[in-house]
C-alpha cells in the first residue's frame, strides 16, 4: 500500500477542518431554529389549554349563580306571607350550596336590603352601583346581570354582584342580588394553576375590566374586543391586555352576552427558554469549532514528529528483538485481535511442538488447539475443547499468572499481562526445580517424614487457627493425646524397623476413625494428637462425642497388628480435653490433654480420661445410665402412667400416656433425666415403639369394659420416631397386631417436628388419618408455626401449652394467647385441650373463652393404669 505523502496530508486535513465547521454553522442554525419552533408550539397549547379551563370554569361557575338566583326567586314566591326572617333563612339555605357567593340578598328599588342569607340574620348593606342597581330593577327580561368591580363596606373585599330582576308580592320592583368576592373568582379564572407570564382577563366586550390577573395597571388605551370579530387561532404580535407588550392573545366569548376572557402571553415570556438554550447551543457550537481547530493545529504538530518517531521505533524495535532472543522465559505478543505478532527462541525450546507451526497473524486459539494436543493426550474432544475455554477464560479474566504442568512433569510459570493496544504480552518460565524445592521444603517443615502426619509445628498451627473459630462459632471442639502402651518393650525385643511400621499402621488406623476436617498428627515417638473441630455449641454434649471418638478409636487400635510376620496386640491411652468455651492456647491445651493421658497411664492404660474430672465424672454417669436403660428395657422397668383428659363439664374422654422409668436402685426417674439420652441413642426409637405398642394394647383390653370403650389415648411421637420411612408401616402395624382400634388413638406432635420437613408430615399424616389414627398438635403456641401450614395438617386437636395455662388471669397477654389458641381451634374445627389446669380459677377462665378439654393436676395426677380404672370405677375423676 502507498503512504499518502505528508505534504499533501496538511493541507487535506486544513479542508476537512473548514467543511466541518461550516457544516457545524449549518447544524447549529437548523437547531436554534427547531427549538425556537418547539417553544412556540409548547405556548400555543398551552395557552389554549388555559383559556378552554378558564371558560369552562367561568361558564360553569356563572350558571350555578344564576341558577342560586333562580331558586331563591322561586322560593320566595312560595313563601306564604311576607317574613324577612323567614325569607333570611330560605336565602341562607339557597346560599350554602355555592361555595364562590359570600351571600345573597332581597334589595328594592333604593337598594335596601329586604332579606339576606347572612347567619346573624343581620340586614347589611350591600355597595351596589346606583345605575348597575336601577337596571336590574326596572328590567323586564328575565337574565343574570353582572356589575364592575366594586369595594363592600362589610368586607372591605373587591366583589361582583349578580343579579337577577325579582317581583315582589305588593307589585314592588326588587332584585335578588349574589355577592362573589373577586379573591373567589380568581381562584375559578386560574384553576388554581399558576403559568408564569400569563396575563388573564375576564372582561366585557367593550374593554371594562371585571376581573385581571395579575392586577396590573394598563401600558395605555388597549382596545375593545369585538364580539362579531373573531380572533384568529394562535394570534401572535397582539398587544397583551394588560401590559400591552406583543404577545400571544387568545380569547373566549363566554355563554353570557358581552362576556369573555381573554389570555395573553408576552413573546419575551414565550420565548425566555428558547433564548437561553439558543445562546448555549451557540456557545458550545463555539467551543466545539475551536476545539476542532486546536485539534487540527495539534495534529499538523503531530505530522512534524512522526517521522522521527518512526525512526526511533525502528532503531527501539531491532533492540528489543535482540533482547528478546536472549531472555531465559519464553515470550509471545499477541495484537487486540489475539493473533500472534512475535515469539522468542525459547518459546520454541519450552515449547517444541510448536516448531514450524507457528507464523505471524495465527489466532492464539490456534496455537492452544495446537498445544492441547500434547497437554492432553489421551483426552477426549470435549476435555480437549474444555480446556482450551479454561485457558482463554483465564486470559479474558485477566488472573495474572497461574501455572501449567507439562505431560513430562515440567512446571511451567505463564504470566500475562495486557498491552495498551488491547493485546496481550505472555511470559512462559520453567520453575520445575524451583516449585520441587519448595514442596520438599515445606513437607519437611510441616509433616513427619514416618507417618505422613502434620508434626507438632503443623497441629499448632491448625489448632491456633481452631480456637479461634471455634470462639467465633461458639462450638466446642477436643483435643484426644494418645501415646501406644508398652511401645518400648516391641522396639527393644523385634527392633525400631518393626516400630516404625507399627507406629505407620497406628496412623492410618487414626486416620480412618476420624472425620475428614479433623487432624490427625504425629508429635513424636510414640506421642499421637487427634484435634476434633466443632463437635456441639453444647459442653456437655461435646464431651459425649469426644468420649465416643475416642472409644472408637481404643477399639480400633486394639485391633491385632501383623508386623513382619508378628501378632502384636496393641493397646493405647488417651487423654481429652475441650476447647471453645474458654479462651486458651494451643501450648495449655496440649498440656491438659498431656495431663490427663498420663492419669490413664497411671490406671494400667487403654482407657480414656477427661482433664476435668467433673466432666469425666459426668460422663460416667451418663454413659452409666444409657446402659441402665438398654437395660430396663430388656427387664421391662418401663410403665405407662395415664393422665385424665376430660370436657369441662367433668366427663373423662380420655388419657394422655405418660412414660415412667421404675429402677430398682435409683427408684422412679422422671422423663426429663433419661428421654434425652435415649435422644441420643438408638433407644429412642425403641422406647417409642415400645409405648405405642403399650397403649394400643391397653385400648384393645377396654373394648370389654364399657367405662372405657369409649377412652382416647394420646401417645407422644418423638422427632426421630416421626421421620423414619416405616413410620406409618409401624403404626399400621401395631394397630392390626393389638387389635386396637384405630380411631381412638391419638398421635400427639410438636409444631417444630411437622415443621421440619412439612411435605413428609402430611404424607404421613394423611396416610394414617385414612386408618382413622387422629393428630394432635402438642405445646401449640411455643413454637412459630405457620398458619398456611397448619390449615393442610389433617389435624383434631390443638394443646395449649401449660405455660400459658398457668399465668391465666395473671398476665394479660397469656389471656390473649389462650384466647386466640381457641378461637384458632374453633375456626379450623379442631378440639382445643388446655394442659396443666391446677386451680377452679384457671378452669373458669377457659370455660369463659369456651376451651373444649383440659387436663392437669386439677382433674388428676398421671397414674398407674389400675388406679385410673379405679378412678373412673368411683367417679372420683
Amino acid at each position: 500500500m502507498t503512504r499518502f505523502p505528508p505534504e499533501r496530508i496538511k493541507p487535506a486535513l486544513w479542508l476537512l477542518v473548514a467543511l466541518l465547521v461550516a457544516v457545524l454553522a449549518g447544524a447549529t442554525a437548523w437547531q436554534v431554529w427547531s427549538l425556537r419552533e418547539s417553544a412556540v408550539r409548547t405556548s400555543e397549547e398551552t395557552v389554549e389549554r388555559f383559556v378552554s379551563g378558564a371558560e369552562v370554569a367561568l361558564n360553569h361557575n356563572m350558571l350555578s349563580i344564576d341558577l342560586l338566583l333562580s331558586g331563591a326567586q322561586d322560593m320566595l314566591q312560595l313563601q306564604p306571607s311576607a317574613d324577612v326572617q323567614a325569607e333570611s333563612r330560605m336565602l341562607a339555605v339557597v346560599a350554602r350550596g355555592n361555595l364562590l357567593v359570600s351571600r345573597v340578598a332581597v334589595v328594592d328599588a333604593q337598594g335596601r336590603v329586604r332579606a339576606s342569607s347572612e347567619p346573624s340574620g343581620a340586614l347589611q348593606e350591600m355597595s351596589l352601583p346606583t345605575a348597575f342597581l336601577a337596571g336590574v330593577v326596572s328590567s323586564a327580561a328575565q337574565r343574570l346581570y353582572i356589575s364592575t368591580p366594586v369595594l363592600s363596606f362589610a368586607t372591605t373585599q373587591q366583589v361582583l354582584y349578580f343579579a337577577r330582576p325579582l317581583a315582589g308580592r305588593d307589585g314592588q320592583r326588587l332584585a335578588a342580588v349574589a355577592e362573589v368576592p373577586l379573591a373567589k373568582l380568581a381562584n375559578v379564572l386560574t384553576q388554581e394553576h399558576e403559568v408564569s407570564g400569563l396575563e388573564i382577563v375576564f372582561e366585557q366586550n367593550d374593554g371594562r375590566r371585571m376581573l385581571a390577573l395579575p392586577d396590573l395597571p394598563e401600558a395605555g388605551p388597549i382596545p375593545a374586543l369585538r364580539n362579531d370579530v373573531p380572533l384568529p387561532d394562535r394570534a401572535w404580535n397582539m398587544p397583551a391586555r394588560i401590559s400591552g407588550k406583543p404577545a400571544l392573545v387568545v380569547s373566549r366569548q363566554l355563554v353570557y352576552p358581552n362576556l369573555r376572557v381573554s389570555v395573553s402571553l408576552p413573546e419575551d415570556q414565550a420565548l425566555e427558554r428558547w433564548e437561553y438554550e439558543r445562546n448555549m447551543v451557540a456557545a458550545a457550537a463555539l467551543v466545539f469549532c475551536a476545539m476542532v481547530l486546536v485539534a487540527a493545529a495539534v495534529t499538523v504538530a503531530g505530522f512534524d514528529r512522526m517521522a522521527q518517531v518512526r525512526k526511533d521505533i525502528a532503531d527501539s524495535k531491532a533492540l528489543l528483538d535482540q533482547a528478546l532472543e536472549s531472555m531465559v522465559s519464553g515470550f509471545v505478543l499477541l495484537d487486540a485481535q489475539q493473533r500472534v505478532v512475535h515469539w522468542n527462541r525459547r518459546f520454541i525450546e519450552l515449547f517444541p511442538w510448536m516448531r514450524g507451526v507457528i507464523a505471524p497473524g495465527m489466532s492464539f486459539r490456534k496455537v492452544l488447539e495446537q498445544s492441547v494436543v500434547h497437554h492432553l493426550p489421551a483426552g477426549s474432544d470435549a476435555e480437549r475443547q474444555q480446556w482450551i475455554a479454561l485457558r482463554l477464560a483465564q486470559q479474558r479474566e485477566g488472573t495474572g499468572a497461574h501455572e501449567q504442568v507439562l505431560p513430562d512433569g515440567h512446571c511451567i510459570h505463564v504470566l500475562e499481562r495486557a498491552t495498551p493496544e488491547g493485546g496481550w504480552v505472555i511470559t512462559y518460565h520453567d520453575v520445575t526445580d524451583l516449585r520441587r524445592a519448595n514442596e520438599e521444603i515445606e513437607h519437611l517443615a510441616f509433616y513427619d517424614p514416618l507417618t505422613g502426619l502434620p508434626n507438632r509445628r503443623l497441629l499448632l498451627d491448625r489448632l491456633g487457627q481452631a480456637l479461634v473459630l471455634s470462639q467465633r462459632s461458639g462450638k466446642v471442639g477436643a483435643l484426644l493425646f494418645l501415646d501406644l502402651d508398652h511401645f518400648k518393650d516391641l522396639n527393644d525385643t523385634l527392633g525400631h524397623e518393626v516400630g516404625d511400621e507399627l507406629l505407620q499402621a497406628v496412623a492410618q488406623r487414626l486416620l480412618a476413625n476420624v472425620r475428614v476436617a479433623d487432624t490427625v498428627a504425629r508429635l513424636g515417638g510414640d506421642e499421637f494428637v487427634v484435634m476434633l473441630s466443632d463437635l456441639s455449641t453444647s459442653t456437655q454434649e461435646a464431651a459425649a462425642l469426644a468420649q465416643r471418638i475416642g472409644e472408637k478409636i481404643l477399639r480400633g487400635l486394639s485391633e491385632p497388628y501383623v508386623l513382619r510376620g508378628h501378632v502384636h496386640q496393641g493397646a493405647a491411652s488417651i487423654g481429652a480435653t475441650l476447647f471453645g468455651s474458654s479462651a486458651q492456647s494451643a501450648i495449655e491445651l496440649l498440656r491438659q490433654a498431656d495431663i490427663a493421658m498420663y492419669q490413664v497411664k497411671a490406671r494400667r492404660g487403654n482407657a480414656l480420661c477427661f482433664f476435668d474430672p467433673k466432666m469425666q465424672t459426668a460422663i460416667n454417669d451418663r454413659a452409666q445410665l444409657e446402659a441402665d436403660l438398654r437395660q430396663a428395657l430388656i427387664t421391662q422397668q418401663l410403665v405407662l402412667h395415664f393422665q385424665p383428659q376430660a370436657s369441662l363439664q367433668g366427663e373423662v374422654v380420655g388419657a394422655e400416656c405418660l412414660l415412667r422409668w421404675q429402677h430398682p436402685q435409683r427408684g422412679m426417674v422422671p422423663p426429663g433425666q433419661f428421654i434425652a439420652v435415649a435422644e441420643e441413642s438408638d433407644l429412642i426409637l425403641h422406647i417409642g415403639q415400645w409405648v405405642l405398642h403399650s397403649a394400643c394394647s391397653q385400648l384393645a383390653r377396654w373394648q370389654d369394659q364399657p367405662q372405657c370403650a369409649h377412652l382416647q389415648l394420646s401417645v407422644n411421637v418423638s422427632a426421630r420416631q416421626f421421620r423414619q420411612s416405616d413410620f406409618v408401616h409401624q403404626v399400621i402395624e401395631t394397630l392390626q397386631v393389638t387389635g386396637a382400634r384405630a380411631h381412638l388413638l391419638t398421635l400427639e406432635l410438636t409444631e417444630s417436628l411437622v415443621l421440619d420437613n412439612v411435605e413428609d408430615a402430611i404424607d404421613k399424616m394423611h396416610q394414617l388419618r385414612t386408618k382413622g389414627v387422629r393428630f394432635s398438635v402438642d405445646d401449640f403456641g411455643t413454637g412459630y408455626s405457620s398458619l398456611a401450614y397448619l390449615t393442610r395438617l389433617p389435624l383434631h386437636q390443638l394443646k395449649i401449652d401449660q405455660s400459658f395455662v398457668r399465668n391465666l388471669g395473671v398476665r394479660p397477654s397469656d389471656d390473649v394467647i389462650v384466647q386466640t389458641i381457641i378461637g384458632m381451634g374453633r375456626n379450623l374445627d379442631l378440639e382445643v385441650l388446655a394442659e396443666g389446669v391446677e386451680t377452679e380459677a384457671q378452669k373458669a377462665l377457659l370455660i369463659a373463652h369456651g376451651c373444649d378439654l383440659y387436663q392437669g393436676y386439677l382433674l388428676a395426677r398421671p397414674m398407674p393404669v389400675a388406679d385410673f380404672e379405679h378412678t373412673l370405677n368411683s367417679g372420683a375423676a
